[in-house]
């Protein structure tokens, strides 16, 4: 009699198990009569988070246990068997990523938030008084806006995230110290070297970019 042995399973990672919210494109098929249809198909049964409970999807390491879609972003794609042009999006991020990147390179007592279904994203300081400023899309360019002010403070270039992230960043350094309260920070031990708080944080951040590229 032969016997053969038995694979030895792999033994499971050690380390704490991470969950972690992947903004990216995923293809849904849906069988209707006409595109407008299927898009309410998908608002209903994509409405909330999709929870895997009998099948987790697996690669790797990498386990997949729910969707959470934005139907209201989804693109056409197909037609049938018919592609349609230019169907994806041009990027595989949210708005609300640039904004979160471009808090991370503001600094300390920066936060970003998400708007409804992330296709706008909200950063403000923690400790001054700043306002909120406001990543969206209008009429298809991405704009820079304020809750103080009308028209757009920035409308930003880009297709790569730390690109649009960085232009950001800069803009709201800009639009700061164009602003009612620059110059007047110092009094309050705000400032530095002369110049208010706002002045400072841009000094400092192209004094990081430059060290950076050097």
């Amino acid at each position: 009699m032969t016997t053969h042995t038995q694979p030895t399973p792999a033994a499971p990672a050690s380390g704490t198990q991470y969950t972690l919210l992947v903004p990216g494109l995923i293809t849904i098929n849906i069988t209707a009569p006409t595109e407008t249809a299927a898009r309410n198909e998908l608002a209903l049964e994509g409405a909330d988070t999709i929870d895997l409970h009998d099948l987790h999807l697996t690669v790797g390491r990498l386990t997949i246990t729910g969707l959470d879609l934005v139907p209201a972003a989804a693109k056409l794609d197909k037609a049938g068997d018919t592609l349609i042009d230019d169907s994806l999006p041009d990027a595989d991020f949210h708005i609300s990523d640039i904004a979160r990147v471009a808090a991370r390179i503001l600094g300390d007592n920066w936060t970003a938030t998400a708007g409804t279904y992330a296709v706008t994203g909200h950063l403000q300081n923690k400790t001054r008084d700043t306002g909120t400023y406001t990543l969206s899309v209008v009429e298809g360019t991405l704009q820079l806006q304020h809750e103080r002010w009308a028209d757009p403070r920035a409308e930003l270039d880009g297709h790569d995230l730390p690109t649009l992230a960085e232009a950001a960043a800069t803009a709201i350094l800009d639009d700061l110290c164009r602003n009612e309260h620059c110059g007047h920070s110092t009094a309050d031990g705000e400032g530095y070297d002369g110049e208010c708080g706002s002045c400072a944080d841009r000094t400092a951040h192209t004094e990081t970019l430059a060290t950076r590229n050097d």
